[in-house]
């Protein structure tokens, strides 16, 4: 099973950088958190295979969600 790597922010100019470097790691499953996963950025990232995920930081719920890891082993 491939590792899990979450990344806040991905579709900001930091976290989309750093979701690009990940991509060329091929063992690994992204997934980007973004407040707004419906966005052309957010869709773009889905079209190279991240998984892309809605979260608010002013909402812990939705972070706890966006950060559950439950099937992926721990990095």
């Amino acid at each position: 099973m491939s590792k899990l790597i979450t990344v806040f922010g991905a579709t900001g100019a930091q976290g989309g950088s750093v979701i690009d470097a990940l991509l060329q790691e091929k063992s690994l499953k992204i997934r980007g958190v973004t407040r707004n996963a419906n966005s052309e950025a957010a869709k773009s990232l889905a079209s190279k295979g991240v998984e892309v995920v809605t979260a608010n930081f002013d909402d812990e719920n939705s972070l706890a969600e966006a950060a559950e890891v439950s099937s992926y082993p721990l990095v």
